[in-house]
């Protein structure tokens, strides 16, 4: 059987259900949706009209994947403490995670065509909030091989494919540096043969990008 999923090859989002899959051994076909370009956004919005362009039950799409074969431990050791541990990583990843890294880079992604406003306060204020949180999962991730249980779960695969974004935009070769057991944890999820075959190979970017608006989208800077 073949599930149909509706994102596009760079959305976090999207490489995690792929990977869900790949893992499993589950056929995916993709429809290329990109709202903030336009593209396949009004099919969709018609399809789910109450999405507002956003990939719709998330957190349910990739449980019910893991589920679907369970062929790996991808939702923990199979008792319910650790299931539920999955979890609260997953929703954690999900809801505060990437919303805090994207109030840091968002604004700074250049090519939208419906970008999201600019504002110079804004961004240092995400960035502030980014670099808390991650110190946090910095000090929990030191001396942990994994986030849950001793084996990659759906846990480990949403926390490094959304650092991934702030390491492909933001977080640069100065903060990896001051971050080996996040940097730790991110490598070792890269090199799984699943995430592999999603994403061969990661971009990291050098040096930070500058808080200001992107080129030819000065018009979205707010004053």
């Amino acid at each position: 059987m073949t599930f149909k999923l509706y994102g596009y090859e760079r959305n976090p989002r999207t490489k995690v259900i792929q990977i869900v899959a790949k893992a499993e051994g589950i056929e995916l076909e993709l429809h290329r949706v990109i709202p903030r370009q336009g593209i396949g956004k009004a099919e969709y919005e018609e399809r789910f009209s109450i999405s507002a362009g956003k990939i719709p039950g998330f957190e349910a799409i990739v449980t019910f994947l893991a589920r679907y074969e369970h062929k790996t431990g991808l939702l923990g050791s199979g008792s319910l403490a650790s299931e539920c541990r999955v979890l609260m990583w997953m929703s954690w990843a999900n809801q505060e995670l990437l919303q805090t890294l994207a109030r840091w880079f968002l604004f700074l992604i250049p090519s939208f065509t419906d970008p999201a406003s600019y504002s110079y306060e804004a961004v240092a204020a995400g960035r502030a909030a980014s670099l808390r949180l991650l110190d946090k999962l910095e000090d929990f991730l030191t001396g942990q091989k994994y986030l849950v249980g001793i084996e990659i779960t759906l846990a480990d695969i949403m926390v490094a494919i959304y650092v991934s974004r702030g390491l492909e935009w933001v977080l640069d070769a100065g903060w990896r540096s001051q971050h080996p057991a996040i940097m730790g944890h991110f490598n070792l999820v890269a090199r799984w043969d699943p995430v592999r075959a999603v994403v061969p190979q990661f971009i990291l970017i050098d040096k930070e990008t500058p808080n200001r608006p992107p080129r030819g989208r000065e018009d979205f800077a707010k004053s």
